[in-house]
């Protein structure tokens, strides 16, 4: 029976175990569930702890007069509104975020719960170790004085070993000055005795040397001007990788000019508050660069509003072409369908800071026209052009043209 016993207790305290941690694992799925569904759903109009688009979420709970009435108020707000009129606080609500309805979520009451339990319990950030090590550490005693005075005793130690260094240095100088002299007047005369016997050697040497040096000064010379792989600093680190790569935003929707007329043009802090007036925080260096941005625009944060004077960001400008040069960025992105990355290298790929991908200078261009085909099928804009290139070329059998074959080498062109 005592063995009966024994093996009765150890089960049950190993289905208690077992039990204890089903029960610790479903509270930390939930609270992980919750998370998930926090950010999915809620995170991009409310904050746990200050007004986004919507309320603070902390304490939420108590200013509901019953959870069913949160249950349908986040279901459906619009309907909540409609069947209950004499919610005073629902209404307060509405009225408070200038009538604005809230979307629908399609959560069940399980998964509301699960929201709940996070924005009531959030993760609380670890203090830096630096810092608590410094706070649970015992005063240790202070060494400067000795230090100070140890330091002062080798540095005049240092100051009378120079000092006599010094001294030494002047008097082998003293000595050797009148045997240098000496020294490089017998090589002078060497040398000039060597290049009177051998001119024509000397001649060979001088013209290999001016040669090599013409060639160099030619490379350098061509290379005024030319700015591929300038890459300045910027008021705010801005990457295309995050932007164009990661989240897939067209480059038209911030530069949307480029499709319009001859620049491509700079966003205004307008276009970037489209989306950063609700992501405060960035992947990188957290809220520090948007900061600037809400600093340009004269967004207040705290309150959701434009409260302060506007100021322009200095962007740096990267891609410069000439003043005696005309590009125009419609006509090659709209007409010419050419993508941005022909010109500018795979941007979408490119961090902090941007640079200037290709050198821009003619030759380049040039070579461009020569080789990019002209997309004219499907396009009213060349039907008329295309007909004359192929009666024109039938006798060579073209049927593809190039930038070339329709003027585009003409100094006109680029050049008026």
């Amino acid at each position: 029976m005592r063995i009966y016993h024994t093996v009765i207790r150890s089960l049950s305290k190993s289905f208690s175990a077992v039990t204890l941690a089903i029960l610790i694992s479903g509270f930390a799925l939930q609270a992980q569930d919750g998370e998930k569904l926090f950010k999915a759903n809620c995170a991009s109009c409310h904050k746990i702890d200050k007004k986004l688009i919507g309320p603070a979420l902390a304490g939420i709970e108590d200013r509901w007069e019953s959870k069913e009435n949160l249950y349908a108020w986040i279901k459906n707000s619009s309907d909540y509104l409609k069947n209950n009129s004499g919610d005073s606080y629902a209404q307060g609500l509405f009225e408070e975020y200038n009538k604005s309805i809230m979307t629908a979520q399609a959560l069940s009451d399980a998964e509301i719960d699960a929201i709940l339990a996070y924005v009531a319990n959030p993760p609380a950030s670890e203090a830096p170790k630096a810092e608590v090590a410094q706070l649970e550490g015992e005063p240790s005693e202070d060494y400067s004085t000795y230090w100070l005075l140890g330091l002062a005793a080798v540095l005049l130690l240092v100051i009378k070993v120079l000092s006599d260094v010094k001294h030494s240095l002047k008097s082998v100088e003293a000595n050797m000055k009148d045997e240098k002299v000496k020294a490089s007047q017998g090589f002078l005369v060497a040398a000039l005795d060597w290049i009177s016997a051998n001119k024509k050697t000397t001649v060979a040497l001088m013209v290999v040397i001016l040669a090599t040096m013409s060639v160099q000064g030619w490379f350098v010379l061509k290379d005024i001007g030319v700015y591929q792989g300038y890459s300045p600093e910027q008021p705010i680190k801005f990457s295309h990788k995050i932007h164009a790569g990661d989240n897939e935003i067209d480059c038209g929707y911030c530069h949307h000019s480029a499709y319009k007329g001859k620049n491509a043009g700079i966003p205004s802090v307008n276009v970037c508050m489209n989306c950063h007036a609700g992501i405060s925080e960035g992947k990188v260096d957290g809220p520090v660069e948007i900061a600037k941005i809400y600093e340009a625009a004269g967004w207040d944060p705290e309150q959701n509003a434009y409260t302060k004077e506007q100021k322009p960001i200095k962007w740096v400008r990267i891609h410069n072409l000439p003043d005696f040069t005309y590009f125009n960025h419609s006509q090659h992105v709209v007409v010419g369908e050419q993508k941005c990355q022909t010109c500018h290298g795979e941007v979408q790929e490119f961090g902090y800071p941007m640079k200037q991908f290709a050198p821009l200078t003619m030759g380049w261009c040039v070579e461009c026209h020569r080789e990019t085909e002209v997309a004219m099928e499907g396009n009213a804009y060349y039907d008329k052009i295309h007909e004359e290139l192929l009666e024109r070329y039938k006798d060579k059998g073209i049927e593809k043209f190039s930038v070339e074959h329709i003027g585009g080498l003409e100094c006109a062109k680029c050049h008026y």
